[in-house]
């Protein structure tokens, strides 16, 4: 087997690339093995350095004092967000890491709640930003979302349209739920530009994906007409 069960983001994207490799010009052939592991060492040193981040950053949650500052508390939950946010894109089954992350995050909420008290405004906002943390952590759960919003990119931006086309229609509803107007016209643009260099038989079981996408761009047009 060239790649592992758990793959990171590197290697994650050479494997669409194994499983699609007429779709990106290429056959299977042309990915040695040599390729992957050169991927797989990237996604190791990167999740190297995400643990040594995430002891630190679980050291200075389970050491907050209960009269801590409240700009220290918001300052580490948003890293504790961004870690979690980071995680879902790692090498490695990280469901126990997620699960620590979520039960540090929970536990500082609850933290700033009480601090809140009976503003009912304040709690208002905080149900707000739990809605909207839960939809988040909820998309991060799709490694082609959680592969795109990483910081340190591991899809390139000319293999973005075509990758996307690989993955299942759930996803790329969600996907271009996220996209502007402008994003899912440079999508069909460069689906477009790399199609001239494929044949009809290639590109045919991937049309549906690429109708969605040309759907989603003209009411995407037509909301921007009428708002």
């Amino acid at each position: 087997m060239l790649f592992i069960e758990f793959p990171g983001a590197f290697e994650r994207q050479l494997q669409r690339k194994y499983n699609h490799a007429s779709l990106f010009a290429l056959s299977k052939e042309d990915i040695k093995s040599e390729q992957v592991l050169m991927e797989r060492q990237k996604d190791s040193e990167e999740l190297e350095q995400f643990m040594n981040s995430f002891r630190s950053v679980v050291e200075r949650a389970v050491g907050l004092k209960p009269n801590e500052q409240s700009d220290v508390i918001l300052k580490l939950k948003e890293e504790l967000d961004q870690h979690y946010q980071h995680c879902c894109s790692l090498q490695g089954d990280m469901t126990q890491i997620k699960t620590a992350l979520k039960t540090l995050i929970q536990a500082i909420m609850n933290a700033v709640r009480s601090g809140a008290g009976n503003d009912l405004a304040a709690q208002a906002k905080l149900d707000e930003e739990d809605s909207a943390r839960a939809e988040h952590f909820r998309l991060q759960e799709f490694a082609f979302i959680s592969d795109i919003m990483r910081d340190n990119k591991s899809i390139p931006p000319a293999e973005l349209a075509l990758t996307l086309i690989t993955e299942p229609m759930n996803i790329v509803t969600e996907v271009l739920e996220l996209f502007q107007a402008r994003e899912i016209g440079t999508l069909i643009s460069d689906l477009h530009d790399q199609f001239t260099s494929l044949d009809d038989e290639t590109i045919k079981p991937y049309q549906d994906k690429i109708t969605a996408i040309s759907n989603k761009l003209t009411l995407a047009a037509d909301d921007s007409l009428t708002n």
